[in-house]
């Protein structure tokens, strides 16, 4: 019987080195080098188990954002009915987005890269449609009357209010951490109740 395969773990090492990376050289000094060294492995081994810099940034992306949906996604569908959209708005307007911690300054960076490479673009794309869906189906449990755009609009307006304020926390704007962008959030989901 052979060894088991080290794929996993190896590429469990190398991502969790690229977020040490960019956390603190930034995307232009993340280099494989610099990753290699941070996981302690070869740069030969970096580029077997992951590829070249590109590939590397692309997986990391990926594996970045899919723990990101088990701990949003995955328990806004998990979720009573009546539990969704508190569960959301806690999650976009206090515990998920604030504090600000180490991976809003790597998500900040494959932001800036997915500007430039396509294929990060559309993984990043990919997972903020998902999260802007279950945001949406959030409303839809607690707001069933109302028309699929109007929820779809409120469900990105609000994403981007919680990404938006969390950028503004980042510069230490003593708005964001206050009960403003709640508020302004709040205000975003009357439009969804029906008025006579």
């Amino acid at each position: 019987m052979g060894r088991p395969s080290m794929a996993a773990e190896r590429t469990e090492q190398i991502m969790r080195a690229t977020a040490r990376c960019l956390q603190k050289n930034g995307l232009a000094g993340t280099t494989l080098e610099r990753v290699a060294e941070e996981s302690g492995l070869s740069r030969s081994h970096v580029r077997h188990y992951v590829g070249n810099r590109d590939d590397l940034l692309r997986r990391f992306a990926d594996w970045l954002y899919t723990g990101y949906e088990a701990e949003f996604i995955g328990k806004i569908a998990g979720a009573e009915t009546r539990e969704k959209l508190p569960f959301t708005m806690d999650y976009l307007f206090s515990s998920g987005f604030l504090p600000i911690s180490d991976d809003d300054a790597v998500i900040r960076e494959l932001i800036t890269a997915g500007i430039a490479d396509e294929r990060i673009r559309a993984t990043l794309q990919t997972h903020y449609n998902q999260a802007i869906q279950a945001v949406e189906d959030a409303l839809a449990a607690e707001y069933p009357a109302a028309s699929p755009g109007g929820r779809r609009s409120v469900a990105y307006g609000l994403w981007c209010l919680a990404m938006g304020n969390s950028m503004m926390a980042e510069l230490q704007l003593p708005v964001a951490s206050g009960g403003l962008v709640r508020t302004a959030a709040e205000s975003l989901l009357e439009r969804l109740t029906p008025h006579d």
